[in-house]
């Protein structure tokens, strides 16, 4: 009886919550491969900067803003989509 009341309203701030997490775990990921010295798109990145490879950092920062952007956009249409109070126009 609590899942029906309850889950409706609760599922939009959970799936919200989990999509900024993971785009903050995607987008960090240049911080754990810089100080782990993991191989990857994060290690490349910093190596770009070093070299002053404008174009690759252009790129790999247009790379993580595309990922943070997408999984916010997700986020919002899943919340959406999950709340039927929202989805009718008053």
């Amino acid at each position: 009886m609590i899942a029906v009341h309850a889950l409706p309203n609760a599922v939009a701030p959970i799936v919200t919550v989990v999509a900024l997490n993971l785009a903050y775990l995607i987008v960090g990921v240049v911080l754990v491969e810089v100080v782990f010295v993991y191989p990857g798109l994060g290690q490349l990145l910093v190596d770009s900067v070093a070299k002053r490879d404008i174009t690759f950092v252009q790129a790999a920062c247009l790379i993580f803003a595309a990922t943070y952007i997408l999984l916010n956009l997700a986020a919002d249409i899943l919340g959406i989509l999950s709340n039927s109070r929202l989805l009718h126009p008053r």
